[in-house]
């Protein structure tokens, strides 16, 4: 990131794009990235949660289920 856009004030869309950027760059998953960007800019991480968009939510919770780090109700299934 540019000087000048650590000192705006992180909206839903700058943090979205500052994310995707660090994912694509960095190689990081969704939740590092969001990790890495929380410490490199020192947010509280409470106020994380208001700044993630749909698809960063979707993401990080196809992430997590797929880490096992939660349980995602997928509909209907038969036992195998």
């Amino acid at each position: 990131m540019s000087e000048l856009e650590d000192f705006k004030i992180m909206t839903k869309k700058r943090f979205s794009a500052a994310v995707e950027s660090i994912v694509i760059t960095k190689q990081l998953s969704y939740i590092d990235a969001i990790t890495y960007l929380a410490e490199e800019r020192m947010m509280d991480y409470t106020n994380v949660k208001r700044l993630l968009s749909d698809s960063i939510k979707q993401k990080l919770e196809v992430e997590a289920s797929e880490l096992k780090l939660i349980k995602v109700e997928t509909g209907n299934k038969l036992p195998l």
